[in-house]
């Protein structure tokens, strides 16, 4: 295995494919990798889907038969990647628990780390409170790799947030970030930050297109299907899906995706639908079902900084896409629809309906360069500058 060797603190490894888990499903081919699961920074609330989340982490936190904490191999074949859970309490305030959480982190990595023979590895987060990884095994490099805007996540505890985010770029010594508005807000404490945007599997979800593909099951009901797919949270715009639903009562609207926390209450209707997570193997079948991707998030301050990543799974199924005005999105216009109320939306959809029913290599055009092998190629090049440019200086001998 190539050198250097790389502690991520990320979300679950192999719960949903995140931009960094595309990442090391390559970067972990040629060089070790240590994954560490890590809580978010949302407090658990008191209701029943959050209950059943703590005792989800708490049973991948410990081993079924030691009652250790849970390490291992990721069952990912061709990957020198090792995943841990480290026991953390889902509170970063007041600081005595940020200190417990600290501790328990930098104890059992710290020995995975040993274990594993890692030397000055490069370590890599995308949440704030991953700082806490700092000089982990000896470590002279660490980068950020800046997603979200967490200060203005739905749910999150912001003052933590705010304050972990900004003592990690007071520290660090990269930011990729994957959108512009990120990328200008958070800097490092030296240089500026990078922009690289989310990659695609291109030739995965180009199956939407292929005849033989099936579509899901249920999905359709010979009638046109407006789809979405991912993560149904607060930064879909409600009204506006609704507002298209009673416009539109011939129109199927279905959801593909899982829910951050029980659905919106408006979102209802005869042709309203929630189909459920499916597995990244099964996207072309999803985007298969569907006449008219939306994107329908609200415009706000989260929103600004966002990049969805589906955007670039949309245009490469070929698909027709719908969306908000978001800064990311709207640079992919015309190929995306522009709409920001339900009315435009209704008439975006109907020119999508009667336009041109093949313009998929349009679309793809428009994500030359961005493969997820690309992507993941750029990282590895810019943490490898970021950590020879803390290199300790060469001693010559007297």
């Amino acid at each position: 295995m190539a050198e250097p060797s790389f502690i991520v603190f990320g979300d679950d490894w192999g719960a949903h494919p995140s931009s960094v888990q595309h990442l090391f499903k390559r970067i972990a081919r040629t060089h070790r990798t240590l994954w560490v699961n890590t809580l978010g920074l949302r407090p658990p609330r008191l209701d029943r889907r959050d209950a059943a989340r703590v005792v989800r982490k708490l049973r991948a936190m410990l081993s079924p038969r030691t009652g250790a904490p849970a390490v291992g191999a990721s069952p990912d074949t061709g990957l020198d990647l090792h995943v841990v859970a480290p026991p953390m309490l889902p509170w970063m305030r007041p600081s005595p628990l940020r200190l417990v959480n600290r501790e328990s982190v930098r104890l059992l990595v710290g020995r995975e780390a040993s274990r594993l023979g890692m030397r000055d590895p490069i370590v890599v987060t995308t949440v704030p409170n991953g700082v806490d990884g700092r000089g982990l095994a000896g470590s002279r490099c660490l980068v950020y790799y800046c997603v979200d805007d967490f200060t203005n996540w739905p749910g999150v505890d912001r003052v933590a947030a705010s304050d972990l985010e900004r003592e990690l770029l007071s520290v660090c010594d990269a930011v990729l970030a994957t959108s512009q508005n990120l990328a200008d807000t958070r800097r490092p404490r030296r240089g500026e930050a990078t922009l690289l945007p989310h990659g695609v599997d291109v030739e995965h979800l180009a199956r939407a297109c292929d005849p033989s593909t099936p579509t899901l099951p249920g999905v359709r009901r010979g009638r046109p299907v407006l789809g979405y797919l991912g993560l149904v949270d607060a930064r879909l715009d409600v009204e506006l899906v609704m507002g298209v639903a009673r416009a539109r009562p011939d129109w199927d609207l279905v959801f593909v995706g899982p829910t951050d926390t029980a659905p919106d209450p408006r979102l209802r209707g005869d042709n309203v639908r929630f189909v459920g997570a499916v597995p990244y193997e099964r996207l072309p079948e999803a985007m298969a079902s569907f006449d008219v991707a939306l994107l329908p998030y609200v415009r706000s301050e989260l929103t600004r900084s966002i990049n969805p990543l589906k955007l670039r799974e949309y245009l490469a199924s070929g698909r027709p896409i719908v969306a908000t005005s978001l800064p990311e999105v709207a640079r992919y216009a015309p190929e995306v629809r522009l709409a920001d109320t339900a009315e435009e939306t209704v008439a975006a959809v109907e020119a999508a309906l009667a336009g041109s029913s093949d313009r998929r290599a349009e679309r793809v055009a428009l994500l030359a360069g961005e493969t997820w092998d690309d992507r993941a190629r750029t990282f590895l090049d810019r943490c490898l500058a970021a950590r020879e440019a803390n290199a300790p200086p060469l001693t010559r001998p007297v």
